[in-house]
């Protein structure tokens, strides 16, 4: 599903900051990892230049077999959102829509109407059957996270990216939101990269990357 050969990020200055120094590597159809690391090892780095939030300096990412920093900016925006699903920190939903209309709006920004069926289907799918018509003030935090999970499929990604997704939740949640990603990688097959700080986090996933100053340490 994605290939990446010899990647560099460098970002520049009196003394650039060499973020990524030439990472390779494959993740298959259907797998869960995680990428972890200590803070400014190049973990959330990689996942931005492998999601195409970011470009590289140099290197090569394939995505189902498509070279995908040879896109225009108009064709990578509407590939990230046609075949990439992300979720941050930051819920970052909106405050004036309910989770319902949440979830949905990443389709209606492609033209596709018919998306509230598969909106309620995918909140039922994290739980929140019973909260569609509320609004984010009215939710936990946990409860947001599983909204913009929700939200991150509606378009059916080819590869779900979340970047260090329970940092601002309490233990219990956090492990509600890692158990509803074990539950996606299995039930439906979706593929996942996910970066975390915890080291009880590695129980979920099928692999670990390791990194350290920018570079691949452990692979297993």
């Amino acid at each position: 599903m994605i290939k990446v050969e010899d990647l560099i990020k460098t970002y520049p200055g009196k003394s650039p900051t060499f973020a990524l120094k030439g990472v390779s590597l494959e993740i298959s159809e259907g797998e869960f990892v995680a990428l972890m690391g200590r803070s400014g090892s190049g973990k959330s780095t990689l996942l931005h230049q492998l999601g195409l939030l970011d470009m590289p300096t140099t290197g090569s990412v394939i995505i189902d077999n498509l070279d995908v920093l040879r896109l225009s900016d108009s064709e990578r925006t509407r590939f990230r959102l046609q075949y990439l699903g992300y979720v941050f920190q930051e819920y970052a939903l909106i405050a004036e829509f309910t989770a319902l209309e949440n979830v949905y709006f990443p389709a209606m920004a492609l033209g596709d109407n018919t998306a509230k069926k598969r909106a309620e289907h995918l909140l039922e799918l994290v739980g929140l059957g019973d909260r569609m018509d509320h609004y984010p003030n009215e939710m936990s935090g946990g409860e947001q996270q599983r909204v913009a999970i929700a939200r991150s499929l509606i378009n059916n990604p080819k590869v779900l990216f979340a970047d260090e997704p329970t940092a601002n939740l309490d233990t219990v949640s956090s492990e509600v939101v890692f158990k509803l990603f074990q539950k996606l990688n299995k039930e439906l097959k979706q593929t996942i990269l996910v970066v975390t700080h915890e080291p009880e986090d590695k129980k979920y996933v099928d692999r670990v990357i390791w990194l350290r100053d920018g570079l691949i340490e452990s692979d297993r």
